[in-house]
């Protein structure tokens, strides 16, 4: 049998069948200000639900310049970005746009075809958590006068950006360990890749020699390769560093992890080993992602407002959206502050 093809309607088909020109089927669908009388305008509304018409929204956007869509380009799908993209969402919906998102894998090459895609759609902004530090992807978004918001990591390129103040971060879980009794003190990371991660390392260490404590260096366990194809990957880097702090001489009584899913998986490990958190070892993540209310004991994190990043982004994008403005505007450069979290992955030390 061959392969049956149905047929779309068009302006054409309803134009047949109202009796009348397909200018006129147009202008009505359209909503154009022409004058058409009402009676012809009821029958061509009508004949457009009978005969189930689709607007080409794509031809519609190219001829009126009414495209309102923007690229979001994320470096994976974990549920600290799932909340990123809902602030993102809650603004784009009162803009009545539409978002297209991109997944760069934590790949500079799949990063850079992401955004040529979005380019070549002729979106009207980008919002980006960059992986490419010498900020190149960037340039090339600037460079097609396409409005862009940077969001999250520093890069070497002049634009607007969002971010979060990741040594406060850093420094905040750290100071709540040492508050709650902690000399031994390790720190856990995937790839120090990313500048967010960097900048953690450096706040957890900082506050260590603020507060007289050396830095032990096989405390700081960092993740040896990068994988984004795996789901699990953070929760096994934290899983694996559980092993590996278990398998030193004098472990250390408590862990900061760069992020909640690593400490679920490094939990996790603890217990499968017959090891009390926090009585054997405190645990802090970092995100304040939703499952670390879920979890037994539930984690004690800082805070990113991660849905007022996203949000925030957003409404900075949407208000340089504005044909030939967005380059004659100063950049603004704006950063959210750490709230901790403190929940029963840690306690006093008795």
């Amino acid at each position: 049998m061959g392969k049956l093809v149905v047929k779309k309607t068009t302006i054409y088909d309803i134009a047949k069948f109202c009796g009348v020109s397909p200018a006129t089927v147009s202008r009505v669908l359209s909503n154009s200000n022409y004058p058409v009388s009402e009676e012809t305008k009821k029958k061509i509304l009508h004949a457009a639900k009978v005969l189930k018409y689709i607007p080409n929204l794509i031809g519609k956007n190219l001829k009126t310049d009414q495209n309102h869509d923007i690229g979001v380009v994320i470096p994976n799908m974990s549920n600290y970005y799932s909340t990123l993209l809902r602030g993102i969402q809650d603004v784009a919906l009162k803009y009545d746009s539409q978002i297209i998102l991109c997944n760069s894998y934590r790949d500079v090459k799949v990063e850079e075809k992401n955004v040529n895609l979005l380019l070549q759609k002729q979106v009207k902004g980008i919002l980006i958590a960059s992986i490419d530090d010498s900020g190149e992807v960037l340039r090339q978004i600037i460079d097609k006068n396409v409005a862009v918001v940077a969001m999250e990591q520093d890069v070497k390129a002049e634009c607007n950006r969002t971010g979060f103040n990741f040594t406060a971060g850093a420094s905040l879980a750290t100071e709540h360990l040492i508050e709650c009794g902690h000399s031994n003190i390790g720190f856990v990371t995937a790839p120090l890749l990313r500048m967010s991660r960097k900048k953690l390392l450096a706040g957890y260490k900082l506050t260590l020699l603020e507060n007289g404590i050396s830095i032990n260096e096989d405390y700081i366990y960092v993740e040896s390769h990068e994988n984004d194809d795996d789901e699990r990957y953070d929760f096994m880097i934290g899983k694996r560093a559980a092993d590996y702090f278990l398998s030193l001489p004098t472990p250390p009584t408590a862990v900061f992890c760069f992020n909640d899913m690593a400490a679920i998986g490094l939990i996790r490990r603890l217990q499968e080993k017959r090891i009390s958190v926090p009585e054997d070892m405190a645990v802090v993540g970092f995100d304040n992602i939703p499952f670390t209310e879920m979890t037994t004991p539930s984690i004690t994190t800082i805070d990113q407002s991660t849905f007022d990043l996203g949000h925030l982004s957003a409404d900075l994008l949407f208000k340089n959206i504005v044909p030939q403005k967005q380059n004659s505007l100063a950049h603004v450069s704006m950063q959210l502050e750490p709230k901790l979290v403190i929940r029963e992955s840690t306690t006093a030390r008795k």
